[in-house]
């Protein structure tokens, strides 16, 4: 039997978290049974260069808006390459994905939803509900997630799965040559990786670093970038704390910026599930983050991690300090936070979630038993 042939569209292959998802999911998904091809509506991106070779990658190249021209592009795309499964991720690619899909007689469609903000719009609510119909199966990145949607489109609790996010915790394995000496006469080293955008609330996380600089030696390093970046930079100049904070910009070694980290901190004002929570916890670092999405289905809080109220500065300052004076409290948080990653958000058990929902969902479109 050949292998089904996934083509997830999205759009673009641009350095985030859905991103990177996707890239760790069609690089391991079983040879034999699955052929995995991505369509990029947008943009191909940096991280195409992570993609396995034998995966092929298509950008539309358009510039967003309603075209119906789209939905026949990719439609024909579909056709040519002969694709038994689209998966759609996220809003856009959903709407053009579903449509082109059916249009070119495709026989399965599967979306998925790795974060949003809610609430959005009543018309967009209103399209996906009546879409959604057109979809043989649906999933979350996370409970919360989930249960935002059913409330958001008005939907039975049952029409999302949950498939959580994971990663391969050998290859985020905390190997510092920093020694417990050389960590205890530096400043504690404070850092967060994403794209620099409004929804990840980097300027919470400045002003949470002006506080505790004033009692504590302490620096931060901002990994990623992103139209923020110079509002960001602006905003660490009026705070007094340029010289305390490191702009690093996209890197692609990001396991090797988590070595140095003390404490991982995600302040933001919404999350799906974060790969690079889950990462930093493979990486055995302290996490602090914002109690959105799924964040605090992540961490066990005061075990695994510690939260605080998204959008509380206040809040955010006492969970920060609590971590950056008290090392024990580091080391005992980031070994707990290791384990529960390994236990729960290994990249194993999400390939194998995912091969089980093609699967089945072939079964079902071809009535087998």
């Amino acid at each position: 039997m050949r292998p089904l042939h996934i083509c997830h569209v999205m759009l673009s292959l641009e350095p985030g978290g859905l991103e990177n998802g996707v890239v760790n999911v069609v690089n391991g998904l079983d040879r034999d049974r699955f052929r995995s091809s991505i369509c990029c509506l947008r943009r191909t991106g940096a991280f195409a260069a992570r993609v396995r070779s034998d995966v092929a990658i298509e950008s539309m190249n358009t510039q967003g808006g309603n075209s119906p021209r789209t939905v026949l592009r990719l439609a024909k795309l579909f056709r040519s390459w002969g694709v038994d499964i689209v998966h759609t991720r996220n809003a856009e690619p959903f709407f053009f994905g579903v449509l082109g899909a059916r249009l070119s007689g495709v026989p399965a469609v599967i979306h998925s939803e790795h974060g949003r903000t809610f609430p959005g719009r009543r018309l967009r609510a209103a399209a996906q509900r009546i879409l959604l119909s057109q979809v043989d199966a649906a999933f979350a990145v996370s409970n919360r997630l989930r249960s935002d949607l059913v409330h958001e489109l008005r939907l039975p609790p049952d029409r999302f799965e949950v498939i959580s996010n994971g990663v391969d915790i050998t290859a985020f394995r905390n190997n510092s040559t920093l020694t417990d000496d050389h960590r205890q006469n530096r400043p504690v080293c404070i850092g967060s990786v994403g794209r620099l955008v409004p929804v990840k609330n980097y300027p919470l996380l400045l002003e949470a670093i002006s506080r505790i600089s004033k009692e504590r030696s302490i620096k931060l390093i901002l990994v990623g970038d992103g139209p923020e970046r110079g509002r960001l930079t602006d905003m660490a100049e009026k705070l007094g704390i340029r010289h305390l904070v490191e702009f690093a910009g996209h890197r692609d070694d990001v396991h090797s910026f988590l070595r140095t980290f003390d404490i991982f901190v995600l302040p933001s004002l919404s999350e799906g599930m974060s790969n690079t929570l889950l990462e930093a916890m493979a990486a055995e670092v302290a996490v602090l983050a914002s109690d959105v999405g799924g964040n605090i289905e992540i961490i066990e809080p005061e075990c695994s991690g510690l939260v605080f109220r998204s959008g509380d500065v206040d809040h955010a300052v006492s969970q920060l300090s609590r971590l950056v004076e008290n090392t024990s409290m580091r080391l005992s948080i980031a070994r707990s936070g290791r384990r529960r990653v390994y236990e729960n958000f290994s990249v194993e058990s999400m390939l194998n979630r995912y091969e089980a929902l093609y699967g089945r969902v072939w079964k079902e479109v071809r009535h087998e038993p």
